[in-house]
């Protein structure tokens, strides 16, 4: 389920400090993680789901009253970026946004000091570290528009989950994710592990490139876009994008 991230919500009061210059050390989100979690060591752990095809780690930052443990009723919330590498807005809206709520809550914010005490927010700000590295290393004068979007082995982890849409339709065709011709790459698995590990509630994947809310189960069984197709949760998924899209000025413009 990936729904959407109120980013300019929480980020309007925090001055933009870009992370692209000095990103270029592979270890480097995780060494902001660090100075964050020494900022706030009493709200935040750092953990890794795992390693990309490259080795490199996928490193998580917790913002918790209680990081690294699961209270019963408290609501986990999962905001995952850079599933594309070279797409790397989300990416920095996140590495912000870690800083924001770290800040907000040493200065007594009371919005940030009840979403820390009554939720538990997991950030992934770069799901395709070897992709951001290819298209950083070729700089963007040179590096085309797919150079960095997929993984080191080439494949788009936007279309490498389980396909559900498919499985429901044609049950006998679900052996084409499952089965051995259909390749897995290594950060897809880390997710799906991830996914299983935590009751998430509600997450958001953000990309760069286009103004658009997708939510899960959107897929049309011939590609028609614009067929619709509804889910017993439909009025539930069409709310959460309302919601994303009435901040954002330009979404929410009907001309």
């Amino acid at each position: 389920m990936w729904p959407f991230l109120r980013s300019g919500f929480f980020l309007a009061t925090l001055p933009y400090k870009p992370h692209l210059k000095t990103s270029v050390k592979k270890s480097f989100v995780f060494q902001l993680m660090k100075s964050v979690n020494q900022m706030c060591p009493d709200i935040t752990c750092i953990y890794s789901i795992g390693k990309s095809y490259m080795g490199l780690k996928l490193c998580v930052i917790e913002i918790s009253d209680n990081p690294g443990k699961h209270e019963l009723g408290e609501l986990e919330f999962r905001y995952v970026a850079g599933m594309h590498g070279n797409e790397v807005l989300g990416r920095e809206l996140l590495l912000n946004l870690m800083e924001y709520i770290c800040q907000e809550y040493k200065c007594g914010n009371q919005r940030i000091v009840h979403l820390v005490k009554e939720t538990s927010i997991h950030l992934l700000p770069s799901m395709n570290p070897d992709g951001y590295e290819m298209a950083y290393k070729k700089g963007s004068e040179l590096a085309g528009w797919s150079l960095g979007r997929y993984s080191y082995e080439g494949i788009d982890m936007n279309h490498n989950f389980a396909d559900l849409n498919t499985v429901m339709w044609d049950i006998l065709n679900k052996s084409h994710y499952f089965g051995l011709t259909f390749k897995v790459a290594s950060e897809t698995r880390a997710v799906i592990s991830w996914m299983q590990t935590i009751p998430f509630v509600l997450s958001a994947n953000l990309h760069g490139g286009e103004l658009v809310v997708t939510y899960p189960f959107d897929m049309t069984k011939d590609w028609a876009p614009r067929e619709h197709t509804p889910t017993p949760d439909e009025s539930f998924f069409r709310w959460l994008a309302t919601v994303y899209a009435s901040t954002n000025h330009v979404m929410s413009n009907p001309d």
